[in-house]
């Protein structure tokens, strides 16, 4: 069975994206199979295919940072995944494909229901919200947090993540999207028209445990 997957040739803009149709790979033992339904597409990918990204792939290769798709086939010593059944994962790079097989440890079950470009979309700035969150500042329930850009897409992630578990919060933003901010849970702070230093200050009296 042939399929079809997108390859970067060499680093640069739009024009180094080329369509290559192949022969489908088997999954190997510990792999799963998916019939992609879903990618994003993210700042990640577009600063990977210009070679600037910490973790850009060696050329060629295939871009994707995440997917959502569906188990087609799996490999021997597989356990607890179903045929049809969707899922996510977050390989970094070779979304970009009609098929895509991994080991299973890289999967996780999306629930039913999900449409699956909106649950893809949640895949990676949710990840690296819970990992500031959790791993790099790794707050406890009443402490205090900073969070800048707090109305983009990692940034009302972690809000939503943060008032889940229960630290207080101010974040930087724009006028227009301050009543965003807020409602997710955030006391917002104005980038443009004010030191947000001051402001956390003013507000805080001591400052806050992490940014």
């Amino acid at each position: 069975m042939k399929y079809t997957r997108i390859i970067v040739t060499r680093y640069g803009g739009p024009e180094v994206i080329t369509v290559a149709e192949q022969e489908c790979p088997a999954p190997m033992p510990g792999q799963v199979r998916v019939k992609v339904l879903a990618v994003g597409v993210s700042l990640p990918d577009v600063l990977a295919r210009e070679g600037v990204h910490p973790e850009t792939p060696r050329v060629p290769y295939t871009p994707g940072w995440d997917l959502v798709g569906i188990v087609d086939q799996v490999g021997k010593g597989v356990s607890g995944f179903e045929l049809g059944q969707t899922v996510a994962a977050m390989p970094i790079s070779g979304c970009y494909a009609q098929y895509v097989c991994l080991p299973q440890r890289k999967f996780i079950p999306v629930p039913a229901g999900l449409d699956p470009a909106e649950a893809v979309a949640v895949v990676l700035n949710y990840i690296t919200a819970y990992q500031m969150l959790d791993r790099s500042a790794k707050v406890k329930p009443g402490q205090r947090v900073l969070i800048h850009g707090a109305s983009g897409g990692v940034g009302t992630a972690f809000l939503q993540l943060g008032r889940l578990a229960g630290v207080e919060m101010y974040g930087t933003c724009s006028t227009q999207a301050a009543e965003v901010v807020k409602e997710l849970g955030a006391t917002p702070i104005d980038y443009r028209n004010s030191d947000f230093v001051q402001e956390i200050r003013h507000l805080t009296g001591d400052g806050v445990d992490a940014v």
